[in-house]
């Protein structure tokens, strides 16, 4: 910057910075799309059976009906409480959420024929496993 005094200098470098720098507010951003909730599984209607083995709440179940039910089809679709007020308070059981259900409960039974884990997905029972069984 030959010929240019130390006053000179700094008077031509603010003007090239003026340049740069923009004296309007900045452009108001748009807002943004909101994020739409991922699906939600069906939540249990009733009663559920709590981590102590013992229903949430009161429920009327015909137990006469229910006792006719003896091969594991036949119970598949029995809610968590049905099951209990069939065959008791149970040893163990277990609940969870995954993404096929927002409510997933494993109960463990000692049966005559050795354990029996009884699985539900919303408050219906989807399948039985029995020890031993394939």
């Amino acid at each position: 910057m030959r010929g240019f005094t130390g006053s000179a200098a700094f008077a031509a470098v603010a003007v090239l910075l003026a340049g740069c720098v923009s004296s309007a507010p900045p452009a108001p951003r748009s807002p943004a799309a909101p994020v739409a909730a991922a699906p939600v599984a069906a939540a249990p209607r009733g009663p559920v059976v709590a981590e102590d083995g013992r229903c949430t709440a009161p429920v009327a179940v015909d137990l006469a009906a229910l006792r006719l039910r003896t091969s594991d089809a036949q119970l598949s679709g029995l809610t968590e409480c049905e099951l209990v007020a069939l065959k008791g308070p149970p040893l163990s059981v277990q609940t969870g959420s995954s993404p096929q259900a927002k409510r997933e409960t494993t109960m463990l039974y000692m049966e005559a024929s050795g354990k029996a884990i009884y699985l539900f997905a919303d408050d219906r029972l989807v399948r039985v496993v029995r020890a031993g069984a394939q």
